[in-house]
């Protein structure tokens, strides 16, 4: 009998669940990693190793002992580098640690465009709010601010005056690893996701939604995420045509895409781009709806060398996506209809567990604090019905101190 191989899975959050349990329906000895002993992924593991995931030494350590034969994690930002960094320690498929530093700071992603003949928006790298103010001055016109390696809209920042800069800076600081921070144009116009795979350098697109803004003031979020998007067939064209350049320029040799980029009436921008399967369950949950390509199979195939060719991905025209709502700051007094909604036949994966009576919650600034539930639909109109009825059904009471409130939804 063949020994199992064994494959380390970086993260054990909900979003790395679906990951997890692949690797044990795959038949591989699973060896699941992460530093929060209590999260979910964990009771799907055959082994389980407490460590920092920022720590690559530490992975790297325990990855030797364990005599791994690939190592993996998708939709999480945080385990790229040591992912890349423990592959090649060990010898293993992985990306390479300069590629996994390319994907994972926004500042070289300019650069790099910059390099590869890739029209790229203004922007400056600061460590200090005083050349933050001056750029901005100098461009003068709305301008983002965030760090350059967090993900999740952490730390992200519209500025429209100067103050903001003053006001504002050391949040988008803290929110960076390395206290850098990235200031850029704003780009008005639509705003896309991309998730694509690639093997052996060649990229293609799987799926491309698009956000539909969240309106509360100051919250950098979506109120929904939709595929597809509705842009038109050359958009499309255009915009999978800049993706390949950038992934394939950037010399990915294999693995999961998700690239946010804006398009308007003067051409289409590239925001950022991972090397990583979206989160929110894009990755596990949006990518199966939309074709017949299975993430989760690929990526852990791919990380003990047994994917040998480009895969071929068949598509679908159903629409599909998720829907969000934030809760005020205060107390949760009453839930109703949530069940009802995760009940129903057309609705997936959410992050509604902890939504309880008793529930504190906290204000919220960026898309981390918002809760999702997945759907699909036959099409578009049957799609926004749907979210319609979703938001009719969940009626949740928060005490927020100044009066009951519900959830914010647009």
């Amino acid at each position: 009998e063949k020994e199992m191989k064994k494959i380390m899975i970086l993260g054990a959050n909900n979003f790395l669940v679906p990951l997890i349990k692949t690797s044990k329906r795959l038949g591989f000895w699973t060896i699941v990693a992460s530093p929060n002993e209590k999260e979910p992924g964990f009771e799907y593991a055959d082994e389980k190793v407490i460590v920092d995931l920022c720590d690559k030494n530490a992975v790297l350590e325990a990855a030797q002992k364990l005599k791994i034969d690939g190592i993996i994690s998708d939709q999480a930002e945080t385990p790229v580098r040591t992912q890349a960094f423990v592959a090649n320690k060990m010898g293993l498929p992985g990306i390479g640690e300069d590629k996994a530093e390319l994907f994972t700071n926004k500042y070289l992603m300019r650069e790099k465009c910059r390099e590869i003949g890739i029209d790229t928006i203004k922007y400056k790298l600061v460590d200090n709010v005083n050349d933050a103010a001056k750029f901005y001055e100098q461009i003068g016109k709305p301008m983002i601010m965030k760090p350059i390696d967090s993900a999740g809209s952490r730390g992200v920042v519209k500025i429209e005056a100067v103050q903001t800069i003053y006001d504002q800076f050391d949040y988008s600081k803290d929110a960076s690893k390395t206290g850098k921070v990235i200031i850029e144009e704003y780009i008005p116009g639509k705003e896309l996701l991309i998730d694509g795979v690639v093997f052996n350098g060649i990229y293609q697109t799987l799926i491309c939604g698009e956000y539909i803004k969240c309106n509360v003031p100051g919250v950098f979020s979506e109120y929904m995420g939709k595929y597809p998007a509705e842009i038109t067939d050359n958009q499309l064209n255009e915009v999978n045509k800049l993706v390949k350049k950038i992934i394939e320029g950037f010399g990915l040799p294999w693995g999961r895409t998700h690239t946010e980029v804006k398009i308007n009436d003067n051409g289409i921008w590239l925001m950022e781009t991972a090397a990583r399967g979206g989160g929110r369950y894009i990755s596990s949950g949006i990518v199966p709806m939309k074709t017949d390509f299975d993430s989760c199979e690929f990526l852990l195939k791919a990380c003990v060398g047994e994917i040998t060719e480009v895969p071929v991905v068949h598509k679908n025209n159903k629409s599909c996506g998720y829907v969000s709502l934030f809760l005020p700051k205060g107390e949760v007094i009453s839930v109703e209809g949530l069940q009802e909604v995760i009940d129903l036949p057309y609705t997936y994966s959410h992050n509604f567990e902890d939504i309880k009576v008793g529930f504190k919650t906290s204000e919220f600034k960026d898309k981390i604090e918002g809760r999702f539930i997945h759907l699909e639909a036959d099409n578009d109109e049957q799609l926004y019905t749907r979210v319609e009825k979703i938001k009719q059904l969940i009626q949740i009471k928060i005490d927020t101190g100044e009066g009951m409130k519900g959830p914010i939804w647009e």
